[in-house]
């Protein structure tokens, strides 16, 4: 089975392997050169791990376009000075030859996005009583959303393509994190108050953090 790794040196102690999109992360510590061996070691995680992916990707398919909220976006060519995300139309125009229009897009699928989680936020935390000193959106490699010890939320970009009702799991997800750090039983507790279907929720985010990602790799085809 061909599986496609990237080797990458950190100062680390131990070495550690990670999926990072649609990639195998090898993470070395410096005097580690060779990945072949940690490779072999974990060749059965590797390919039960693959195996997964692949089977998500399948039903994830090969999607068009890009996605905002849920609804389908055409993404037009165009040769245009500036790109534009054009809602009446369904259509987001850029010129994939100019660089720029690429984050400029990036800026504006981040602006939409704090505009619909900015009430979400307020709504859970005015419910649960956890209120994140601050909110973050930025392109995660390998996590919807992060919380961390100093109370920050951090949450992944590629929410702009989801439904509102999984944007809002996620969200709640996170919040919960604030007062309970791991994934114990009182977690998943509390997140069946709110979402009793988290399973099957949990099982869709699998499936849609590959077409996502896909979608992401939409706007820079050329």
């Amino acid at each position: 089975m061909e599986i496609p790794y990237q080797v990458e040196h950190r100062n680390v102690k131990y070495p550690r392997l990670e999926f990072k999109g649609l990639k195998l992360l090898v993470i070395l510590p410096p005097q580690i050169k060779e990945p072949s061996e940690i490779v072999e070691k974990r060749k059965n995680w590797i390919e039960r791990k693959w195996s997964i992916i692949q089977e998500a990707l399948k039903q994830a398919g090969s999607p068009d376009g890009f996605m905002i909220f849920g609804e389908v976006y055409k993404i037009e060519n165009t040769a245009a000075d500036k790109p534009t995300i054009d809602h009446a139309q369904k259509q987001i125009r850029l010129n994939h030859e100019n660089p720029k229009h690429q984050k400029i897009i990036q800026e504006q699928l981040k602006n939409l996005l704090k505009q619909k989680i900015q009430p979400i936020i307020a709504e859970y935390s005015k419910n649960l009583g956890l209120h994140p000193k601050k909110t973050i959106i930025k392109r995660q490699q390998t996590k919807w959303g992060s919380c961390s010890n100093k109370g920050n939320i951090t949450l992944n970009l590629k929410l702009i393509c989801l439904p509102e009702q999984m944007i809002k799991y996620i969200i709640y997800h996170e919040l919960v994190h604030l007062k309970i750090k791991r994934h114990s039983q009182a977690f998943w507790e509390k997140i069946s108050q709110e979402f009793p279907d988290y399973k099957q929720k949990e099982k869709k985010l699998l499936e849609s953090w590959f077409s996502t990602e896909l979608l992401f790799q939409n706007l820079t085809k050329k």
